[in-house]
This record gives C-alpha cells, structure tokens and sequence, in this order.
C-alpha cells in the first residue's frame, strides 16, 4: 500500500471516529477564555480510571471586590465554572422525547458546589430577586426517553452510556475541588453530537412528532450513595445536548448565564453577612 493511500485510510478513520470533532470543541472553548484542564477521573462502581473527552475550566473573579470583608487568599468571591463534555458523532439521528417535564424551576443542585448549600436549592424565582435576570433553564423543556435511530434493541445505548460518562465525571470533579469562604463551582455536563438531533413528542391522537433541533436539555436520575455505602438515593441531574454547529454560541449562552449566577451569588453572600 502507498502512504499516499493509507494516510488517506488514516484520515477516513479518523473522521468516524469523531476525534476531529473533539479537538474543533477543545478549539472553540479555548478561543473563548476557557482553559482545558485534566479529562481523567475515578470511576467509583467499577473502581478504574476513565477519561471524559473534554474537562475544562473558567474563574471569574470580577465581582471579587464586591464582598465588604477582606479574605485570605483562596477565599475570595470568585465563579468557577466547568465544562464537563462528551464528544459523540453518530451517522444515526438522536431523537429524544420531551416528557421529562414541562419546566425546570432551579438550576440542578448537583450542578453547584460550595460552603453555602442552601444557596444550591433555590429556585430560579429566587434567584432572580437576586438579581438573576436570565437563564437557558427557565424555558427549556425537559427530555427524558432517548433512541438512536435504526439501532437494534439488542445494541448497548450509545446515549445512556453518555449520559452515565457525564454524571460519573461531573460527581467525581465536584470530590475533588476545594472551595473557599466565597467560593461557588458551577459543573454543566454536556454531549456535543456531531450528527443530527430530533425532539420528539406525541400529539392528542398519540402520533410521533419531529423536530429537528440544536440544542436540549435531558433530565436523567442517579442513585447516589450516602452513609458509608449503605443508603442510596435517587436523584434527578440535567445533562445539555448540543449540536456540533450550535456549539460556539450555545457555548457563549452558558458564559451569559453564569455572569447572572455569578451576580445572584455576589448578592446572596452579601445579604448573609449583613444578616450575621
């Protein structure tokens, strides 16, 4: 065989594979101020190391003056947001059914990680006396039951091995970042599909309705482990699916959405100390 052809097969394997697609997704975030950090993390259940496609990070300290106590290093007022991505191409449209509900009135607490967790559980109208003037959340309907078109049932589902990838790494990041006195972490876990994405519904007469979309928001449920492995419960995390092409500006939608998080916290921590 020339090197002519095989770099020609190389390339051909390369496009299925999906991996261009990843390093186009790392490109975009990093062109966006984002940093992309360590991908690998600890699969508890199955006690191995996995690796997530993409980890990355953003710190925005502009508020950090806002907070009226001088703090040690470490502590200051300060968003850490994560990216926690899945790349996925698939020649098969992903269709998934917008029955998981109508709305999502907070932002999912398993998303937050800070010293002040009643500030995790509040809703998105509370968020807004706060300040919070929008969010992606707000309106977006949620998607519960998934299927990859023209796939057999006996096949492993490509979709939920994606989903269970992004819990897994988003829980084990939470683990191991550190927070300060005025610190909030905000992890979004994400599948960017390089392929087609279909929101499906049923109408009166119980026929499948089709969109095809950019973007949407997947409601799933984990059972988590408390006390020492002996008390699990179940509890619902949300999971962004976004489309390769939609990516760039869903990417700044989310930096939009977490200046108004960042301001919502700012105020809340404030009215917390005034309190004290």
């Amino acid at each position: 065989m020339s090197i002519d052809l095989l770099k020609k097969e190389v390339i051909n394997d390369l496009q299925k594979s999906g991996f261009p697609t990843e390093v186009e997704i790392s490109n975009i975030i990093d062109k966006n101020g984002w940093m992309i950090s360590v991908s690998l993390f600890e699969d508890t259940e199955e006690s191995i190391s996995r690796e997530i496609d993409i980890h990355a990070m953003n710190i925005d300290y502009s508020f950090f003056k806002k907070v009226p106590k001088k703090v040690v290093e470490g502590n200051e007022n300060k968003l850490i947001s994560h990216l926690i991505i899945e790349v996925k191409k698939s020649e098969k449209g992903w269709v998934f059914f917008n029955n998981g509900q109508i709305s999502w009135p907070w932002i999912s607490p398993q998303n937050y990680k800070s010293l002040r967790e009643d500030f995790h559980y509040l809703m998105i109208e509370d968020l807004k006396k706060l300040g919070l003037k929008k969010h992606r959340f707000e309106n977006g309907k949620l998607h519960k039951s998934y299927h990859v078109s023209f796939s057999k049932p006996s096949q492993p589902s490509v979709i939920y091995e994606s989903l269970i990838k992004t819990s897994k790494a988003t829980k084990y990041f939470k683990r191991i970042f550190g927070t300060g006195k005025y610190v909030l972490h905000n992890f979004i876990p994400m599948i960017v599909l390089d392929g087609n994405l279909w929101s499906a519904s049923l109408n009166k007469n119980g026929k499948v309705h089709l969109d095809q979309v950019d973007s949407l928001l997947v409601v799933h449920s984990e059972l988590t482990t408390f006390r020492n492995r002996k008390l699990k419960l179940e509890e619902k995390e949300i999971c962004e699916v976004v489309t390769k092409q939609e990516f760039n500006k869903y990417l700044k939608n989310i930096m939009s959405d977490n200046k108004e998080i960042y301001k919502a916290w700012t105020t809340f921590i404030n009215q917390k100390q005034i309190k004290k």
